[in-house]
């Protein structure tokens, strides 16, 4: 049974540390193996790895978000109101919500989610604001590449991946056995959801179960700050089964926590 592996945001670092687009696949394929608890050597796991095709170099200069584009600010304000901040913190002029925004994390979250948020909203911009970017089509194709090649029963999508997992299994149909999407940011309105784009014809689908993909099952954990809002079926009516856990504050958005959860190991034995 071949898995696909689509990851998340942060992971330009694989391929820092690798060298190559074909080790930092390599790697972090052998992560997320081991992360499922398959034996070393298993090549069930296969990643598709975009990482490069969004790294807009140093001149996203570092984790300030008053350097980040307009664009970017804005989904870091929409995001920060859609988690509860109250209208004091996302409203002003000039940049003052989003130094307010990061503020309003960093006390609530602490300093790593700040340096987090930034650099979330930065990789989400540079994906979702234009439709027909061609950072966003470079993307699809690569996923689109490696479904098409490996043929999969299954596909596990982190956090942005689920993002582009979901517009690519509708702009490229293909027959999945499982959809897992892990710690997910579909839902979240103005900075995802209102940004969907299905393909010709598909607009109205939204929230829907890709076609082709048989089942659909979500996992978020209650602490999350990307997966909001945590009731993603109340937007998505195709997910078959949804589920919440504790994954603790510091790891409740890292994918190999997720992976490693009963609920995932459970998903995959159905199909054995």
């Amino acid at each position: 049974m071949v898995i696909i592996g689509v990851h998340g945001i942060r992971c330009y670092r694989y391929f820092t540390q690798a060298g190559t687009v074909a080790g930092a696949t390599e790697a972090l394929a052998a992560e997320w193996a081991a992360a499922l608890g398959l034996p070393a050597g298993h090549d069930a796991l296969r990643a598709a790895y975009y990482a490069p095709l969004l790294h807009l170099g140093a001149t996203q200069g570092p984790d300030d978000p008053e350097l980040l584009p307009r664009t970017a600010q804005g989904l870091l304000v929409e995001w920060v109101s859609a988690l509860g901040a109250p209208a004091e913190v996302t409203m002003g002029p000039g940049t003052l919500p989003v130094r307010q925004a990061v503020g309003w994390i960093a006390e609530r979250f602490g300093e790593t989610a700040k340096r987090f948020a930034v650099l979330f909203c930065r990789e989400v911009d540079t994906y979702v604001t234009d439709p027909a970017s061609p950072h966003r089509a470079s993307v699809q194709e690569e996923v689109r590449g490696v479904l098409a090649r490996e043929q999969p029963r299954v596909v596990i999508a982190h956090s942005l991946g689920s993002v582009v997992a979901y517009e690519t299994l509708w702009h490229h149909p293909v027959e999945l056995d499982l959809l897992i999407t892990l710690g997910s940011p579909l839902g979240l309105p103005n900075v995802i959801f209102d940004r969907l784009s299905l393909g010709e014809g598909n607009e109205g689908r939204k929230g829907l179960r890709p076609p082709g993909v048989r089942r659909w099952v979500n996992i978020a954990d209650v602490g999350d700050i990307v997966a909001q809002p945590r009731d993603l079926p109340g937007r998505f009516p195709g997910i078959d089964a949804h589920h919440e856990v504790a994954l603790g504050l510091v790891a409740s958005h890292r994918a190999t926590q997720y992976l490693a959860r009963t609920e995932v190991a459970a998903e995959l034995a159905r199909l054995t």
